[in-house]
């Protein structure tokens, strides 16, 4: 097995872990080769085939759903053909992920363990399982109208069934998409501690089709509204941020006045821009709150940049011991070629440790500059010796 294949199986496992199955689907928007908001512009209609709105070369990503699929094959999970059809005008017509025959095919099939069957809840052998189920397809559907209908129908079969009011709150949820927002702080509690928890415990991971345009509407009453570090919810980059919307995510962040001093405007816009294949962007955040906020630069684990995170759990048992805020630094030791990349970005300002800056020009510089490198690395062992005795391991190294 090559190691292209090899590095298929640990976010194939993540998902088969956190979810209980695989879908094609999951991986792709897991792995940040698929947006959140095409998928939805797919399912509206608006596009022929997902595949080209995908992040990244389709080939490579072509061999990567294949070779997930192998995978799981070689280890026994059964596959179930699915279908997506679309959410407006002709709501029975089947979508196509791609026009190659075979890509198409490999991404409408689930994964599950063979012994593996629907857990059933407490309602399960009612006589209103249809009932609920339908009600649950159309919000997972975004089909309210639908949702309303079988909801009464549940009241008139069940009018005592145990999920009754949960539905109805869904239900309702789904039905106030198009009213104006009211109280903001108060739509926001609801959001986060009722609805959030109730639509991921019913709909499970499908849930997101209700929740991100009900953060949406949110935002749209957020917009224009200064941040306040008080109160960070109440701010359009968070509620882009619960909806996917990485740019809107992006740009609320970087409107707020000097938000690279603020440790959640600075995990936010990291987690943007990682999003957005923004490598620069992200590193550069993630650097800052190193240096401006280690006591909150475990956030670093929640980065979809998978080599960024293998970096940091390396940093984390090195020895001798490197304090957090000279994590951006080791990095340049681990990956140089991260030196010409960021030459001239923001990192240039006052909040760079002078070990940073010492470490930068010194892996910028040629072996033809032998008294200028002399003169850093004297200068780098007394601002940072722990550091320095890192760089010179890796120059015997080298």
């Amino acid at each position: 097995m090559n190691n292209e294949a090899q590095h298929i199986h640990y976010p194939v496992e993540q998902l088969l872990q956190e979810q209980g199955e695989y879908l094609p689907l999951e991986f792709l928007l897991r792995e940040g080769r698929l947006a959140y908001a095409d998928y939805e512009a797919w399912r509206n209609g608006e596009l022929d085939t997902l595949d080209e709105a995908l992040f990244g070369d389709r080939q490579h990503i072509k061999q990567q759903l294949l070779q997930a699929a192998d995978y799981l094959q070689r280890r026994g999970w059964q596959a179930e053909t699915i279908t997506y059809h679309a959410w407006r005008n002709d709501r029975a017509r089947t979508l196509r992920f791609s026009q190659n025959d075979a890509l198409d095919s490999c991404f409408h099939q689930r994964y599950r363990k063979p012994q593996d069957q629907p857990q059933l809840d407490m309602f399960t052998d009612a006589p209103a399982t249809n009932r609920v189920s339908d009600i649950i397809r159309a919000l997972v559907n975004r089909d309210a109208a639908e949702a309303r209908r079988q909801l009464e129908g549940l009241y008139d079969a069940a009018p005592d069934h145990v999920r009754l009011g949960e539905l109805e709150r869904l239900v309702e949820a789904a039905e106030s998409l198009d009213t104006p927002v009211g109280d903001i702080a108060a739509e926001l509690r609801l959001l986060e501690e009722s609805l959030t928890p109730l639509a991921e415990n019913l709909l499970g991971k499908d849930s997101r089709n209700l929740l991100v345009p009900l953060w949406r509407r949110l935002g749209n009453a957020l917009h224009g509204r200064a941040y306040h570090a008080a109160r960070p919810m109440l701010h359009v980059s968070y509620t882009a941020t619960q909806a996917m919307d990485w740019d809107d995510a992006r740009h609320a962040v970087e409107q707020v006045p000097h938000w690279q001093s603020d440790a959640v405007l600075l995990q936010r816009h990291a987690h943007a821009c990682d999003q957005l294949h923004r490598r620069c962007d992200a590193l550069l955040s993630w650097f800052t709150l190193c240096w401006q906020f280690p006591q909150q630069s475990n956030a670093l684990e929640a980065s979809t940049d998978a080599e960024l995170r293998q970096q940091w759990d390396a940093f984390l048992g090195l020895e001798p011991e490197l304090p957090t805020p000279t994590f951006p630094a080791w990095l340049l030791l681990t990956r140089p070629g991260l030196c010409k990349i960021l030459t001239g970005r923001r990192h240039d300002t006052a909040n760079c440790p002078a070990s940073y800056r010492t470490l930068h020009r010194l892996q910028g510089n040629t072996a033809a500059q032998a008294d200028d490198n002399i003169a850093l690395r004297a200068r780098l062992k007394q601002q940072e010796p722990a550091l320095f005795q890192h760089y010179l391991s890796r120059q015997r190294q080298a």
